[in-house]
């Protein structure tokens, strides 16, 4: 079935096309269409940050995917989940604010990316966010997601205060002028509600007319005449429907979704696409490709302060406490997704910047994903510190396995391959160490629980990490930004050798910048619009 047309199809209700929907939709004259595979954001459980825990299995929210087996990590699988709701992964994630490391973005600059130079994205990350702190040179005030910079309970003040004490000084503001140091997490929302892109950008354009947002579509294919994009299909249940672009269509459905919907539109590896059947309309052999992610081993502690979720399950009242101090005060342990507070730190000599990120965690469990006894929680109070190697050299890569686009892409994330990777991993888990013996948090620690002080050397540590590490959900880097015959869209992200054709997310990222991708991922969105609007 035939809808009417639109300038602009947008595919992806996630954190940049929100962004997009927003304001390409400023102008009353242009025609906007935002297609989203999942369904309504209005949850508790996606407003309360705590919340986070009921989301991500929920095929409500996300789309459930999960890696091939892990060569280097035992053969394990890793769950993947991704948003699939109005708001995409800024709906369900860990609402960490942070930027990232001005000399990367000074990298994608100078590797074949200008105008994305630390000081060209700066007014895009102010334009962002509503933050009422730090020097206004840096941050923003006013903008769509606002900035909360979380009060510290007796463990993260611990923590922070250990950091210090290991030699990690603190930060006035990790996202100012200085990428580094020790601070209390820094995370989207606004008097304790998740700020997401759902609400914050997508929620008041919808008052819009010229603005048509369809929920539960399933984008299909990008449809081409010749190589000019001019629609997609689509499918809302067993109804199949095609929707015309006079302008653009822009893919904004993620790191996973928009590689898989390229090749399912033919382009992409062309040898690739023939295998599944598929006609090619650009050879593009980067798509898919460098595929790069943070992976995070955790070591949990029983502590002594009774502030963590794991007495939120045990003790009723204390659970009746902190409910009631969310909702008079919007604070405490319901206005975080568990994560406290964090440390850039340079784990060996003569590095320009920080090359690990180490953070506090309130709960402490065998499983990433439990939220209850029955899956891992473990019976104490207790708490976790975990860490990533920022710039991993590993790459990985995802394809297509299927004509279908319900079915998920194959994964194949090739963790720790890099032997940089894997020497980075044991640096990490020692500085965890580090940090976990000094005296601020040995007067709170019980005993360390996993791995366990046992576990010392160089090879233990790293068999605990290949065993148990898991994902930090920043796929990112499968449609390359940049030139040469591996990248996937030019500066201006329109895909090389289509017109009308441009990708919008974390998949377009050359390299990681250090950091979360969620805040980077909005910057991109908002430039892009600029980009957009400009023609």
């Amino acid at each position: 079935m035939a809808t009417s047309g639109y300038d602009i199809v947008i595919v992806g209700a996630g954190s940049a096309g929100c962004v997009l929907a927003n304001r390409l939709s400023e102008d009353p004259t242009r025609r906007v269409l935002l297609l989203e595979a999942g369904g309504s954001d209005r949850s508790i459980w996606v407003r309360i940050p705590l919340g986070v825990a009921k989301l991500l299995t929920n095929e409500r929210f996300v789309w459930k995917a999960d890696t091939e087996p892990q060569p280097q990590l035992n053969g394990n699988r890793l769950y993947w989940p991704s948003g699939r709701v109005l708001g995409g992964s800024s709906s369900v994630n860990g609402m960490v604010f942070a930027r990232g490391h001005r000399a990367k973005y000074d990298q994608w600059r100078d590797g074949g990316c200008p105008g994305w130079g630390y000081d060209d994205v700066l007014p895009y990350f102010r334009k962002l966010e509503d933050c009422a702190f730090g020097d206004s040179a840096y941050r923003g005030r006013g903008g769509p997601i606002g900035v909360t910079e979380l009060k510290p309970d007796a463990v993260t003040q611990a923590f922070l205060d250990a950091c210090v004490e290991a030699g990690y000084p603190r930060a006035a503001d990790y996202n100012g002028a200085l990428s580094e140091g020790t601070a209390p997490l820094q995370v989207s929302s606004r008097n304790g509600i998740r700020s997401s892109a759902g609400l914050e950008y997508l929620a008041p354009a919808r008052r819009r007319a010229n603005l048509h947002v369809i929920t539960n579509a399933v984008a299909e294919r990008v449809l081409f005449e010749g190589r000019r994009a001019c629609g997609v299909h689509y499918r809302v249940g067993d109804a199949v429907h095609e929707v015309r672009a006079t302008r653009e269509v822009l893919l904004c459905a993620g790191a996973l979704r928009s590689p898989q919907l390229l090749e399912l539109s033919g382009v992409g590896d062309g040898e690739r696409l023939a295998a599944l059947g598929l006609p090619v309309v650009q050879h593009l052999r980067g798509v898919g490709e460098n595929l790069q992610d943070h992976l995070m081993p955790r070591m949990t502690f029983e502590c002594r302060p009774h502030v963590t979720v794991n007495d939120l399950l045990s003790d009723r009242w204390f659970f009746a406490r902190s409910l009631a101090r969310y909702f008079v005060h919007r604070d405490g342990l319901f206005a975080t997704t568990t994560l406290t507070g964090l440390s850039y730190v340079r784990t060996r000599e003569g590095l320009a910047c920080p090359d690990v990120r180490i953070q506090s965690a309130l709960v402490a469990a065998a499983s990433r994903y439990s939220t209850s006894r029955a899956t891992g929680i473990d019976p104490h109070s207790g708490f976790q510190i975990g860490g990533y190697f920022l710039y991993p050299e590993s790459r990985g890569r995802l394809h297509a396995q299927s004509p279908d686009a319900r079915v998920q892409p194959k994964i194949e994330a090739n963790y720790l391959e890099s032997a940089a990777d894997r020497d980075a991993m044991v640096r990490l888990m020692k500085t965890i160490r580090r940090v976990a013996s000094q005296p601020a948090l040995q007067r709170v620690i019980v005993r360390e629980t996993r791995p366990g002080l046992e576990v010392a050397s160089d090879e233990a540590l790293l068999d605990y990490a290949r065993a148990t590490a898991q994902t930090c959900w920043h796929p990112a880097g499968t449609c390359r930004m940049g030139s040469g015959p591996d990248a996937v869209v030019d500066p201006a992200l329109r895909v090389h050798g289509t017109e009308g054709l441009r990708v919008v997310d974390a998949s377009v990222m050359p390299m990681l910048v250090s950091s979360n991708t969620n805040i980077p991922t909005i910057m991109i969105a908002e430039k892009a619009a600029e980009l957009i609007a400009r023609g």
